[in-house]
């Protein structure tokens, strides 16, 4: 009986701890912290199926006073150094009267990103009907 009580314990814990969906009642600056982490800025590994450097590629984030600057980090040919790509400023979005997420990042050129997953450690998002899954680096 004590071991059944402890497993049931052990795995209502595991499930608690689960970082599978967004949280519910998150606000706005939240999302914007746990991207660009706690030393403003942060490394976002994507995830992809393959070993090769050259199709890794990094999302970088900065926070800029209340918004939020993206670049892509991908390998140069020799995979030692990075070409980096400007993506653009965006904020998190939200209900104007009470700063709650909403879903998505908007940027300054219009583009949204929809956010599926975040967590400290994974990012999920919709980009133009593309699914993209990051691990945090840092």
């Amino acid at each position: 009986m004590r071991d059944k009580l402890f497993t049931t314990l052990f795995f209502l814990l595991i499930m608690s701890c689960s970082e599978e969906e967004l949280p519910a009642g998150i606000y706005d600056y939240q999302v914007e912290r746990l991207l660009s982490g706690s030393s403003e800025s942060k490394s976002w590994n994507q995830l992809v199926n393959s070993s090769n450097c050259a199709d890794s590629v990094i999302l970088y984030v900065e926070a800029i006073g209340d918004s939020l600057d993206f670049s892509r980090l991908t390998y140069q040919n020799t995979c030692g150094e990075f070409d980096t790509t400007y993506i653009g400023r965006a904020n998190a979005s939200s209900e104007d009267d009470r700063n709650l997420f909403t879903d998505s990042l908007r940027f300054a050129n219009g583009d949204f990103w929809l956010i599926k997953t975040i967590t400290s450690e994974i990012l999920t998002i919709e980009v133009e009907q593309s699914v993209l899954r990051y691990r945090s680096r840092n």
